[in-house]
């Protein structure tokens, strides 16, 4: 959603910087030897303030704006984007908003671990140039989506208008596998609209090095 893209950056890179940071020691050595998992990491950490401050609410209302607009029972309820946010916020409360915040904060943090851990494991030389970098995050993401998809569906059912068939995360993925099958978690469409959204990460962090000189 284009509204909640620029504080999610925001947010993102800002924490990834900070955990960093903290991971540094004064004179920019590797205070804990972590070595090359210093960005996976920093990563974690940015991927878990993205998902508390920023995903989680962006993904329930949209989730349930998406399935309001396709439902078959009857005319959409939400007139636009602002009195969706509006209904849905005084239907359930700023908890129902947070509804699935647990696969969520699993999925983006172990996400933004991966392309910042892998993206940062590619050698400096491989990535030196504009296209370079862009095939090492393309590269960096497409892991990153292959290996948490599953976690993704789980997320987005428990954050759609029937949610309230599912007990918990467990349930929730008991219940698509048993009725859908393993290939649920890993549809098509979805794998390759994840991918597309995920090159926003290419591009900050080539602007990231840049800026470092």
């Amino acid at each position: 959603m284009v509204y909640f893209a620029a504080p999610k950056a925001a947010i993102r890179f800002a924490s990834f910087e900070t955990c960093s940071g903290l991971l540094a020691g004064p004179n920019g050595e590797d205070k804990f030897g972590l070595g090359s998992a210093k960005g996976f990491v920093a990563g974690l950490g940015a991927g878990t303030m993205e998902a508390i401050f920023v995903t989680t609410p962006q993904e329930t209302i949209k989730v349930r704006l998406i399935n309001d607009a396709f439902r078959t029972d009857g005319p959409p309820k939400y007139r636009s984007f602002f009195h969706g946010v509006k209904s849905i916020v005084g239907e359930f409360g700023v908890g129902g908003i947070y509804k699935g915040v647990a696969p969520t904060i699993i999925k983006v943090s172990t996400a933004q671990a991966t392309r910042f851990g892998v993206f940062n494991v590619i050698p400096a030389e491989q990535r030196n140039t504009p296209i370079k970098a862009a095939c090492s995050g393309a590269f960096a993401g497409g892991v990153s989506v292959l290996l948490f998809q599953g976690i993704d569906v789980i997320k987005s059912r428990m954050q759609g208008l029937d949610a309230g068939k599912y007990r918990s995360t467990v349930h929730c993925f008991t219940e698509i596998l048993k009725n859908e099958g393993p290939l649920a978690f890993y549809k098509v469409r979805k794998l390759c609209g994840d991918y597309l959204y995920s090159l926003d990460f290419i591009f900050i962090l080539r602007l990231r090095e840049l800026d470092r000189g």
